[in-house]
């Protein structure tokens, strides 16, 4: 065998060797959505501390603007553009 070819035989076994190293047990692969979520929370509190009772009054135009928002996106009755299909075993 020629010396290229035992060092390209070298090189691909190392890299065929590293890739198989193991993940470390105590990685934490969800810091970052756990980071972000606590980033974009008003009051982390809240959770832990509901009020009692909700909120009396709320400015009309923005809650009707949820509501609208909120139902938007739902079929309203005799919408469906296509009928359910259900198939079982072979055509």
């Amino acid at each position: 065998m020629s010396r290229v070819l035992i060092g390209t035989v070298t090189a691909l076994s190392a890299l065929a060797a590293a890739g198989c190293a193991d993940t470390p047990s105590d990685a934490d692969y969800g810091r970052s959505v756990n980071q972000m979520i606590q980033a974009q929370t008003y009051d982390p509190a809240a959770a832990a501390n509901p009020p009692e009772q909700p909120p009396m009054t709320g400015d009309g135009a923005r809650l009707e603007n949820a509501l609208t928002t909120y139902r938007g996106d739902t079929a309203k009755a005799g919408e469906v553009k296509r009928e359910a299909e259900f198939t079982v075993g072979e055509k």
